[in-house]
């Protein structure tokens, strides 16, 4: 006896359809429904249905081009239109409040970076901070002729709890503080909204730096500020957890008998491994106070470089931190990779040998715990690149949301 589908079945399979056809489209264009028809193995009349539908809601255009490969009529070939969509980036960092708007193609169409004032301990001032750049950045979009904004997606540094509360903040030394609610509440109705860890957001980015052909199944990211913080991406998407927490890597506890953190446990990765920590060992932290966290970096190289006791005696002990962190992370999540990212890559040359001691003490034992470790790619811009990249695979697995042309 066969099931009969009902009409929330046909518009499900409708809906995945009109995706898969889009998400070729991105990975093959220029191309024909032709090629679309190969690629994708739907019947060559749904993939005609499929590009008008993506053609009526502006995704798709023909630019008149035709192809052909010597046998019968040339082919149109169809294209993605980017500015028809476009993304809201905002990222909060310990200085500055900045926010971008990028189109489908990636390309940046409007950016704001302001000193954002945010009082230490006061939630207020952070929430009205990063409302007001999602306000700007929805404003500069609204003047993108015939754009239609596919969602907002905010980045700030600590844990976000459940996509929503700011559960810990080293940066700001605010309270728990509900982010999502306040945006919600000042954007436009219905608008797609993500609040998220900046980790999480850098290891979309890295992982979409790396070629195609040589992404690992699985990866995690480290970046190192004030504090430190990071990523997890399994099978090309980043893996969140229960509460949306998953690879909150600075919290990871390299030392039972350590110093207490804000976290409430004892000895976590980033208060060796954090620049706040790395300056209070070397004296630096006034010099970041006053002339900012680059110009004390600089200062941290030059003494490593020359041999300075403290320098060296403080990066070995990250660096050793950093190996237990690594070792734990690869035994339970069996990653094929470890990028290094924020102020870790200026600092490898230091911070590297305890990491490799003991990859190679495993190497003769279980070879098959020991992930690569790499510097990132991306560099300072990973969190507002994640921002838009993830902003995309969600416009992405829906294209049904943008709306018809004149509708």
């Amino acid at each position: 006896m066969h099931s009969v589908k009902g009409p929330s079945d046909v518009a499900e399979i409708r809906r995945a359809n009109l995706a898969l056809t889009l998400q070729t489209l991105d990975e093959l264009a220029p191309c024909s429904r032709t090629d679309l028809r190969h690629a994708t193995g739907l019947v060559s009349g749904s993939v005609s249905s499929l590009v008008d539908e993506l053609v009526a809601r502006g995704l798709v255009v023909e630019p008149g081009q035709t192809t052909s490969n010597g046998r019968g009529r040339p082919r149109r070939v169809l294209g993605l239109n980017p500015l028809r969509v476009v993304g809201v980036a905002v990222q909060l960092t310990p200085l500055e409040v900045i926010a971008e708007v990028r189109d489908l193609g990636g390309e940046l169409r409007w950016q704001v970076r302001q000193p954002h004032g945010i009082r230490h301990g006061v939630s207020d001032d952070l929430v009205a901070a990063l409302v007001d750049a999602a306000l700007q950045a929805e404003a500069a979009a609204a003047q993108i002729a015939g754009a239609w904004v596919c969602g907002t997606v905010v980045g700030v540094p600590g844990p976000v709890a459940s996509g929503r509360v700011l559960a810990d903040s080293i940066e700001f030394g605010t309270p728990r503080t509900d982010l999502f609610e306040p945006l919600r509440e000042r954007l436009p109705a219905g608008r797609d909204l993500v609040v998220m860890n900046d980790g999480r957001l850098g290891a979309v980015a890295e992982y979409s730096a790396i070629p195609p052909r040589e992404r690992p199944r699985s990866m995690a990211y480290l970046t190192g500020g004030k504090g430190v913080s990071g990523g997890l991406i399994v099978a090309g998407m980043p893996h969140l957890g229960a509460h949306l927490m998953a690879g909150e890597c600075g919290h990871i506890s390299v030392a039972m008998d350590g110093p207490p953190c804000d976290c409430g446990a004892r000895g976590c990765l980033t208060l060796y491994l954090g620049t706040d920590a790395l300056f209070a060992a070397t004296d630096l932290t006034t010099l970041a106070a006053d002339r900012g966290q680059d110009v004390a970096l600089v200062r941290l190289e030059e003494r490593l470089a020359a041999g300075d006791a403290d320098a060296r005696t403080a990066l070995d002990r990250a660096g050793r931190a950093l190996a237990s962190a690594i070792g734990t992370m690869s035994n339970y999540t069996d990653i094929d990779l470890v990028v290094l990212g924020g102020a870790l890559p200026r600092l490898e040359r230091w911070l590297l040998a305890p990491v490799t001691e003991l990859l190679d003490a495993r190497q003769e034992r279980i070879p098959e715990f020991n992930p690569v470790v790499a510097s990132a790619r991306r560099g300072d811009g990973a969190t507002l690149i994640g921002a838009w990249l993830l902003a995309r695979q969600r416009l992405m697995a829906d294209p049904s949301r943008v709306p018809l042309l004149g509708g």
